[in-house]
């Protein structure tokens, strides 16, 4: 067996969920896909066959340390990143719960149609449908139709430009095709003035007579049919690997079909000969013509479609396989074209809606570029009357929604409502709570002033339903409840955020008399404050007071754990472990991430709690109450069995 370092130790541990002493091997390969590493992918290819020689991915193996170690000894970095939360999209579950949402809410749309002009494109199954998403750190997704071929039709562009670009550099193509929006139809037989009069260019290589004289660039040293067979190879390379490894393929009948009806394209070679557009390495026009219809014929999926973009967004490294394909530079000049002119004549509203590089095929595909972070694909063959896939469209209309994407999208720190994929979950929700809670609960009425300047709301409340006012009345700021309560409009609502009640029954007006805080309870009557249950709360069983208990980590940042223990969220418990974050922290009530799952009944958090951090068992809310009362009152049985085992196993 292999030796074993600190690191992977760590992870080991972080990894027992059960007390066990093992991992599961089932839990191991699902947490990892949770976090989009795949079974199927190549970097942990050995850690399946691995744990396939020893049955444990048909069956459910607990793994040793020195079995785990083994195992994990190929691909330690990638698991260490996944089990850590240092992937790039941190919570990879939460895009997947948003794709699925998605997918369910745009497949009933029927409208548009295939291509008709190409027989091959009018006879697919219109009703095909798939979404693909691909991280630059390979975490992968995919709903749908993702793994059937389909041509890639005008989605080619943007590649045979960056190749073009590749060979000869980006002054010599630009020389023969600019950068910049035509403002006409993609097929218009329109070029760009240049300094030359007697010289016209493409306007850029995302409308057909640019994307004819990127081709132009393409290998022209050698045959069609080696050049086609080239630019194959840097599409599998692109989109998972090499020979058999990735699902490029290539249609002859579409191909015939394409150069059987392509008088329009022909007319734009013969207009760009006409005016010099093409550059010294162009020799044929037919050649030129026919391996752009080849190329527009070269097959792909759905799955495939996201790792190029994903490659595109990895400034050209594909995340897969680690080979680079474009370099960084060339695809920086590719993107912005992308942007502006990759959705035909929908390209400027796109940009708007939309806000990220993206390029459209009339096989049904769009393919969204989102720098630094992912690709996106979608797949649906019946397109809008611009030519782009309807249900490709709608879907990023539909992301872009739930999503923190858009390049042009400015957030205020406190104003957030979509999520940032950038991020861990509940990080930025979190964040303003606490901020918000924190603020109130030491009494900073200017810091409460700014988080409401910020466009912050001073009425959420957390985990226990406890708000701002509740935090105040507890500390006996009266300065702080009255801000509080003068931000309270005089309407018929006034008084529910008054009487809030938290998990407990309890009012502002509750902590404020038991903690006896007589001038925040005038304050808090003033404003017709009432009392509720948490008059009649009985205190905890523990036999020292709060805060007296000896576990006194107290952190402002204990909410974020607080807040994983509330939803039962045993990936984010895992990542916190992994990390070295103390699972003792406790909040501006003292409460623990313990007692927050045993209170909403998480039996698999408070298992793992127990295992990981046992003195939590012990530990003592500001009311007194241990984690064993929060789960004996809220009658989660099987809860309170599991703390009353660890407490008695630690007085033995």
């Amino acid at each position: 067996m292999s030796s074993t370092s600190a690191a992977i130790y760590g992870l080991f541990n972080s990894l027992v969920i059960d007390g066990s002493g093992t991992v599961s091997s089932k839990f191991f390969l699902d947490f990892l896909e949770r976090q989009g590493i795949v079974r199927s992918d190549n970097r942990i290819s050995s850690v399946i066959e691995k744990l396939a020689s020893r049955g444990a991915v048909v069956e459910d193996v607990a793994l040793d340390l020195d079995t785990f170690t083994f195992v994990t000894s190929e691909a330690e970095l990638l698991i260490h990143k996944s089990v850590t939360g240092c992937l790039r999209i941190p919570d990879f579950d939460t895009l997947t719960q948003i794709i699925r949402e998605v997918y369910a809410e745009v497949l009933p749309d029927t409208s548009g149609e295939n291509a008709q002009y190409i027989p091959q494109l009018a006879e697919v199954d219109p009703d095909q449908f798939a979404i693909s998403v691909t991280s630059v750190d390979g975490q992968q997704f995919s709903i749908g139709d993702a793994d059937t071929q389909f041509c890639i039709q005008s989605c080619s562009k943007p590649i045979s430009y960056l190749l073009a670009i590749n060979q000869f550099g980006d002054e010599y193509v630009h020389k023969s095709v600019s950068t910049e929006p035509s403002g006409r139809a993609f097929n218009e037989m329109c070029l760009k003035d240049t300094d030359d009069p007697d010289r016209k260019i493409p306007h850029n290589p995302c409308i057909n007579a640019g994307a004819i004289m990127a081709v132009s660039m393409v290998y022209p040293d050698f045959t069609r049919a080696i050049r086609l067979r080239k630019v194959m190879e840097v599409w599998k390379m692109l989109s998972g690997g090499a020979g058999d490894d990735a699902p490029i393929g290539y249609d002859d009948a579409t191909y015939k079909s394409e150069s059987s009806t392509a008088a329009g394209n022909w007319c734009l070679g013969y207009m760009m000969k006409k005016y010099n557009a093409f550059p010294p390495c162009f020799s044929d026009l037919s050649e030129t013509l026919e391996l752009y219809f080849q190329i527009c014929s070269i097959l792909s999926t759905c799955t495939a479609m996201s790792i190029m973009a994903s490659t595109l967004a990895n400034g050209g490294l594909n995340p897969l396989t680690g080979h680079r394909i474009f370099a960084p530079s060339e695809v920086r000049n590719a993107l912005p074209i992308m942007l502006m002119a990759g959705m035909y004549d929908y390209s400027g509203q796109w940009a708007f809606d939309i806000g990220v590089p993206a390029k459209s095929g009339v096989g049904g595909c769009v393919y969204v570029v989102i720098p630094n972070l992912c690709g996106i694909s979608i797949w649906s063959p019946r397109l809008d009357k611009v030519g782009n896939s309807q249900r490709g469209v709608e879907v990023c209309k539909a992301l872009v929604k739930r999503l923190q994407f858009h390049n042009f999208e400015v957030f205020s720190g406190l104003t957030r409502t979509k999520v940032d994929m950038r991020l861990a979950r509940n990080v930025a929700s979190v964040a303003q709570e606490s901020a918000l809670l924190f603020a109130a609960s030491q009494g900073d009425v200017r810091a409460l002033s700014t988080i409401q300047e910020s466009g912050g709301c001073l009425t959420v409340a957390d985990y226990d339903s406890r708000s701002a006012l509740h935090l105040a009345a507890s500390e006996g700021h009266d300065s702080t409840v009255q801000f509080l309560l003068d931000q309270i409009p005089h309407d018929n609502n006034a008084i529910d955020v008054i009487n809030k009640r938290d998990r407990w029954g309890g009012t502002p007006l509750d902590d404020a008399v038991m903690s006896k805080n007589l001038k925040c309870a005038e304050l808090i009557r003033s404003r017709g404050g009432e009392q509720g249950a948490k008059s009649d709360l009985k205190r905890g069983q523990g036999s020292i007071l709060a805060g007296q208990d000896g576990i006194d980590e107290i952190e402002e940042s204990a909410p974020l754990l607080l807040t994983a223990a509330a939803e039962g969220d045993l990936d984010s418990l895992i990542r916190y472990a992994a990390t070295g974050e103390k699972l003792r922290q406790r909040d501006y009530d003292l409460r623990s991430a313990l007692h927050l799952a045993a209170s909403n009944g998480h039996l698999s958090a408070v298992t793992y709690l127990c295992c990981q951090s046992p003195d939590t068992a012990h530990a003592l809310d500001r009311w007194g109450h241990t984690p064993l009362d929060d789960a004996v009152r809220e009658g989660h049985e099987e809860c309170a069995k599991t703390i009353s085992q660890h407490v008695d196993e630690g007085r033995s």
